[in-house]
């Protein structure tokens, strides 16, 4: 070994850890309001409908709003914890009974019920932690693609501190975020297979084989799917660059691993699959979003995210914040330009910068570009514009890293003017359709976030122009880059809010005294907040859903409410969900509905008129008040039906999936819980098919005597997709300990 040797690997290793630990400790350091709880984290303060008292944060509010998404809470924060519940407790949750009359629960998907991350739920902030885990592998596996790719070392941790606080990240903390770490593992993976091959030695996928599994398991199969599609781009655009003679093996293991995290997955793949064709999809079916794109009066928000105002602040550009899913800003732009014209990587380079214009050409409806919405296949099916950002994020953080070091090797000063000007033009630019379309934005943030983005482009102008003059400009920019990503993650986290009051006395009440009936909500416990504290809410916000629920909702229950039950209504001008109420009492109480829920004064609202006229002026109403607080008043319905019901039997109900049955002759057990293909039974030990009882509910034959009747739900044809898991891990496990013994002999030679 050289004497300097010895000398540059200590120095390196420090050089890793220090990169390392700035980017495991940059998220905690921002989210620290929220880790030491000098602002609210819990999703519970502002959307479960149980708060008063809550007090706005240093942005004020609300709104801003810290998310742009309340599925941070209604899917994310209540189905993922009750799933996290269901693993902690020894069972697969594959179904939720507290959600509607029962429905899929790791199908369902937004939940990411069999992620592992998502046992970071049951902890008290738990959301909190998971979030931040997911950014620091998202930083810590950029890092590391960027190096493989040969960035310099600061080069690659302003990118990958750009990708770890990049916008989708800032403004969506429901499931979409969820998969964005595995994009870069993925990569990363492919990187060290290129090496491996270029250099003649034998291939490991096992990096991709894991990236794609727990992308998938992650929860939001849309950003996974367009995430695929970067993936595939990358590898066809890599594999170019190998002699011809190992193209096709290059090709080969990559395929062979993506097909083994495929396998991996194929439980939750056929949990959802199986569940999607039952189920009601709302926009994501037929056409789907094929003619839908973001108005282009709002581009300027892709280089200035807050010259809109803070996250839903402002009237009138509401659509803006229901659609966007994440910026990029100015440096990275200004650095994206400057790095896609390098001469290494070159082909890389243009296919990350196509992507970048593709996938942007089709959020703004680019005539042409759009067209592709189309021709991909299943891309109009998913809100492409929303769940593109994570894939665009990244190919700009790569190109920005890529510039970074060549600006630090050799710098082309006239590349880096044009490319400040081309960005300020873009923004110029950009104002025009804003002028057209009447949008002028008011108010302290968005003259802020105008003031910053201005400041940010006299800043890289200043560097652009004196570069020569400076000892490191790659430096300079990349601490400008660091700066701006940084600043712009901080504003919604500075929107949580710093106190408010939960009130949980309503809910002990519920838990207390509903036993194995159903609630129904018209404001507190918000929707899927049942699932959160135990308790069988028959509302839900949740896509997909099951369609025979929706189905039953609307000839039953509420003929005027839309797929999902508190977001709108089929006729705004119709009856309200509380006129249903008082319309359809007897319809609640078949199915098991002994409580309802509303707000704590109705007194004003035209929602509760209906309502407030019944209580009033009818001489023996069947709504009883029971309980009554700050945020609910709870009214019980009279005589709810039982959940399980038998003729001549006498039930003893243990849990929703076991009764003991004495029964004096044959007779049918009714139970009240959505049927669907998957349910099965047992009788005393022995296999008794689960058959649909009028429109929606289960019924299973018993015999006279004694009965023991367990219930279970598994999606078909599971067994198979087990066996495909095994395959997968153990294609995993086999890849991953041979390029262990690979690199162990590498290093011994």
């Amino acid at each position: 070994m050289h004497p300097t040797e010895s000398v540059e690997r200590p120095s390196q290793c420090r050089q890793v850890a220090i990169c390392i630990a700035i980017v495991i400790l940059a998220p905690l350091l921002v989210k620290a309001p929220l880790l030491f709880g000098i602002l609210i984290a819990d999703p519970v303060a502002l959307y479960s409908g149980l708060a008063t008292g809550v007090q706005a944060g240093p942005m004020g509010g609300f709104p801003p709003f810290p998310t742009i998404d309340p599925n941070i809470a209604f899917t994310s924060h209540a189905l993922g914890y009750r799933a996290a519940l269901d693993v902690l407790s020894g069972h697969l949750p594959w179904w939720n009974h507290f959600e509607g009359v029962g429905a899929p629960l790791a199908g369902e998907m937004q939940a990411a019920a069999l992620s592992p991350l998502n046992l970071l739920l049951a902890l008290p902030n738990g959301q909190l932690y998971m979030h931040l885990s997911l950014q620091i592998l998202s930083g810590v596996a950029t890092w590391a693609l960027l190096r493989k790719l040969g960035c310099a070392p600061f080069a690659a941790l302003a990118g990958a501190l750009a990708y770890e606080f990049n916008g989708t990240f800032a403004w969506l903390a429901n499931a979409i975020v969820n998969p964005i770490p595995f994009l870069p593992i993925v990569l990363l993976g492919i990187e060290m297979l290129h090496e491996r091959i270029a250099a003649g030695r034998r291939g490991n996928v096992a990096w991709v084989v894991f990236g794609i599994a727990a992308s998938l398991y992650a929860g939001f199969p849309e950003v996974a799917y367009l995430n695929g599609l970067l993936i595939v781009v990358w590898t066809l655009v890599r594999s170019a660059s190998l002699p011809r003679a190992t193209r096709l093996r290059f090709l080969v293991h990559v395929g062979v691993g993506g097909l083994a995290g495929v396998a991996i997955a194929a439980p939750v793949l056929l949990a959802f699959f199986d569940f999607l064709p039952l189920a009601e999809a709302g926009g994501h079916a037929g056409d789907g979003f094929a003619t839908v794109y973001m108005q282009r009066s709002t581009v300027l928000g892709t280089w200035m995210p807050y010259v809109f105002g803070g996250i839903f602040q402002l009237p009138g550009i509401e659509g803006f914040w229901g659609a966007i899913g994440g910026y990029a800003g100015c440096v990275l732009t200004v650095l994206a330009l400057y790095g896609m014209f390098g001469k290494r990587l070159r082909s890389l380079r243009i296919a990350l910068a196509v992507w970048v214009v593709v996938t942007l050409g089709m959020t703004y409806g680019v005539p042409g570009i759009h067209a592709l919405v189309r021709v991909i296949p299943g891309l109009k099916l998913a809100a492409f514009f929303r769940y593109f950002p994570p894939s665009w994020e990244l190919a700009l953080c790569v190109l920005s890293a890529l510039a970074l070091t060549d600006l630090n090797t050799h710098l082309r000063p006239v590349r880096l003017k044009l490319a400040v000007v081309a960005t300020a033009l873009a923004c110029a630019l950009s104002l025009i359709p804003m002028v057209q379309h009447g949008v002028v934005p008011v108010g302290t943030i968005a003259r802020g976030g105008a003031i910053f983005g201005i400041a940010i482009l006299f800043t890289l102008a200043i560097i652009a122009w004196r570069a020569k003059e400076m000892r490191s400009p790659s430096t300079v920019l990349a601490t400008v880059l660091i700066i701006e990503s940084v600043v712009y993650f901080l504003v919604p986290t500075l929107s949580h809010p710093r106190h408010s009051t939960v009130h949980l006395a309503g809910v002990k009440y519920l838990q207390d005294n509903l036993d194995m009936n159903r609630f129904a909500t018209f404001g507190p416990i918000a929707p899927n907040y049942g699932s959160y504290f135990g308790l069988a809410s028959i509302n839900y916000n949740d896509l997909p859903a099951p369609a025979d629920w929706t189905r039953y909702i609307n000839a039953h229950l509420d003929a005027n409410q839309a797929p999902i039950p508190g977001v709108s209504r089929i006729d705004p001008k119709g009856p309200s969900a509380a006129d249903s109420l008082v319309t359809n009492l007897d319809s609640y109480r078949e199915i098991g509905v002994r409580y309802a829920l509303v707000p704590g004064d109705i007194s004003k609202s035209p929602d509760f008129a209906g309502l407030r006229n019944y209580l009033a002026n009818t001489p023996n109403p069947r709504l009883k008040e029971v309980y009554h607080d700050e945020v609910m008043r709870i009214f019980e319905l009279p005589s709810p039906a039982p959940y399980f019901s038998a003729p001549d039997c006498t039930l003893a109900p243990k849990d929703r999936n076991l009764v003991l049955a004495q029964c004096d002759a044959p007779s049918k057990l009714s139970r009240l819980e959505l049927f669907m293909p998957g349910w099965r039974a047992t009788v005393n030990g022995a296999a008794a098919p689960v058959v649909r009882s009028g429109e929606i509910f289960q019924s299973v034959e018993l015999p006279a005597g004694h009965s023991e009747i367990r219930f279970s739900f598994l999606p078909m044809h599971m067994k198979w997709a087990y066996l495909a898991f095994m395959l997968g891990f153990l294609v995993f496990v086999i890849d991953a300990l041979l390029g262990r013994r690979n690199l162990t002999a590498r290093t011994v030679a």
